[in-house]
């Protein structure tokens, strides 16, 4: 049962989570001499802001994301509040200005707190579109390698304080009424390989099934010092992903604050391995989209971190979900970051800008897939929440 303080902390997880993304992007921004006129937790209208310097601090009205605003994404928008704020051009351009378009983003972000002349006001050297490339380049990852450095931390807490759990591919327990139990694997046997693929460590094992449900497929095990191939057909679990059924031999190894380091640098690499595998096994179809076992929204990340806290197993959780952003924000799809670097590198190929109309057409596409995505994922979520009940 999901308790009232397991959603809390899984909510304040996630807020950490959206709040060191944008603060990556906040921290290179400001070493690079960028103007950033808001930072905010949220989108939509500020529910709560304070102004400190030149930046607007506050937390908006729909809680799904962040931002950091920064002066001058455009050269395009940042041109026409100029003309909008001094008020120099022709009555007939100052319309087309306020019929501008504009960043997809910035219709998220909703109004800007700074007025047009004050921004008109800021200096070349603080806009964005004035900086070198490679300093966008920088401002535009950060938020992605904080998520990436969080997670890491986060395994590496998890190591220090607990101790590495070293599993091996020796069976300690297999389920009754499961695969494993009808394919009959036994306690005592040792997983060498899963469809042909070698098992040297529990992590292989782990893998081979988790991204093998409702396949039938050959089990090699040893026994009593001897091979033994077994049939067994992976289940299917309520997430999408495989379940056999089989509990490793495990042993728990202490590790200093050194030591966990590596740790954390082997488990990092293991949940980025993991997240691509199942990203291709959505495209090939082999995971589902829809359904109970689809994708997950925000409903549903909350429940499985409020079970992880429960569970004991929350820290781990958590830095599975900031890889899962980092990766995710870095697909090349326009407002995401991987967008904003493939067309940085696109502009700097053609040696100028992209229109801001080209930019915000191809951006309105994105949000659109982001949207139905959200549509299919909150839809899946609500219909786990009836099944379950």
């Amino acid at each position: 049962m999901i308790s009232f303080v397991g959603i809390v902390v899984a909510i304040v997880g996630l807020g950490f989570l959206i709040l060191a993304h944008e603060f990556g992007h906040f921290i290179v921004a400001k070493a690079t001499g960028m103007r950033v006129e808001e930072f905010s937790l949220g989108f939509g209208p500020f529910l709560v802001s304070r102004r400190i310097g030149e930046t607007v601090y506050g937390v908006s009205a729909v809680p799904l994301g962040g931002y950091v605003r920064v002066t001058g994404m455009h050269k395009e928008e940042f041109d026409a509040r100029v003309a909008e704020a001094r008020e120099l051009e022709a009555e007939e351009q100052v319309e087309k200005a306020k019929r501008r378009p504009q960043d997809p983003e910035d219709r998220l972000a909703g109004k800007r707190a700074l007025s047009a002349d004050e921004i008109a006001a800021t200096p070349l050297a603080k806009r964005y579109y004035a900086h070198p490339f490679w300093h966008k380049l920088v401002f535009i990852i950060a938020g992605v390698t904080m998520n990436m450095i969080v997670a890491f931390l986060l395994i590496w807490a998890v190591g220090a304080s607990q101790g590495e759990v070293i599993s091996s591919t020796l069976i300690s327990e297999v389920e009754a009424g499961t695969p494993a139990a009808a394919a009959g694997i036994k306690a005592g046997d040792r997983i060498v390989s899963i469809d042909g693929k070698k098992t040297d460590t529990w992590q292989d094992v782990h893998t081979e099934i988790l991204t093998k449900p409702g396949e039938t497929v050959a089990i090699v095990v040893e026994r009593d010092g001897a091979e033994r191939e077994l049939t067994a057909t992976i289940g299917r679990q309520d997430d999408g992903t495989g379940r056999l059924g089989i509990m490793s031999t495990t042993e728990v190894r202490e590790l200093g604050v050194i030591d966990a380091f590596g740790y954390a640098g082997k488990k990092t690499g293991s949940m980025v391995a993991l997240i691509f595998k199942g990203i291709g096994m959505m495209f090939t179809g082999a995971a589902p989209v829809t359904g109970s076992q689809g994708l997950a929204g925000p409903v549903g990340i909350i429940q499985l971190s409020s079970e992880a806290y429960q569970g004991g197993y929350y820290l781990m959780l958590l830095a599975l979900i900031s890889i899962n952003l980092a990766i995710l924000n870095m697909l090349p799809l326009l407002p995401l970051d991987g967008g904003h670097v493939l067309f940085s590198i696109i502009e700097r190929i053609r040696g100028r800008n992209v229109s801001l109309r080209v930019f915000e057409r191809i951006s309105l596409v994105g949000l659109a897939i982001f949207v139905l995505l959200f549509i299919v994922a909150t839809s899946n979520d609500i219909g786990r929440l009836f099944s379950s009940g």
